[in-house]
């Protein structure tokens, strides 16, 4: 089974959301649940359809992340590479790799509209979980793919460069550094 069928039978079978994120160590639910909530930050605010899959992932990690979810909210508004880095460390499994970075596309597509700072936020966290470009962008495409097919609504949609006003005033941090991190990364 190629990578994209592999990506496409999960999505289509479980949404994403967390697969089976419970079987996995304290540590490495709590980087999972850091790095989604991290992400859905990086445009300057949490919408209501971010939060909801962020409950349902804490859900899915367990009682014990449950209990600590508006902690690690706060805790993880502001940007620290130090954080991304300790987090990167703890997930181990590739199965939860590829899991992360599909519950990564699905937060960032909960409002239809993948930002720049989402982008380089993945870009930077696929690289440092040693995904390669053409997993992360068949991730992305079965991600794309899966929701267009379930979702009656507005297609979701990406413009190049895209960045709203919120990410201009809060996110410059982000963007300069992550920024010259990801400089060549495609």
């Amino acid at each position: 089974m190629n990578s994209e069928t592999k990506i496409s039978s999960i999505l289509k079978d479980t949404g994403a959301c967390a697969f089976r994120l419970s079987d996995y160590g304290y540590d490495e639910r709590v980087a999972y649940v850091s790095m989604i909530v991290s992400l859905a930050w990086a445009d300057g605010s949490i919408d209501d359809r971010e939060r909801r899959l962020i409950d349902t992932i804490a859900n899915a990690a367990g009682d014990d992340i449950v209990k600590e979810l508006e902690s690690i909210i706060i805790q993880n508004r502001k940007f620290n590479i130090d954080k991304y880095n300790e987090w990167v460390s703890a997930i181990k499994d590739e199965k939860l790799k590829i899991g992360l970075i599909m519950d990564m596309f699905l937060t960032s597509f909960a409002d239809k509209v993948l930002m720049q700072s989402e982008t380089m936020y993945m870009k930077y966290i696929t690289h440092k979980l040693g995904i390669s470009p053409q997993l992360y962008a068949a991730i992305r495409k079965c991600t794309e793919d899966f929701l267009n097919e379930r979702d009656d609504e507005q297609r979701i949609y990406y413009e190049h460069g895209l960045v709203n006003d919120r990410e201009k005033s809060t996110s410059v941090t982000v963007h300069s550094l992550l920024g010259s991190f990801l400089g060549g990364i495609a």
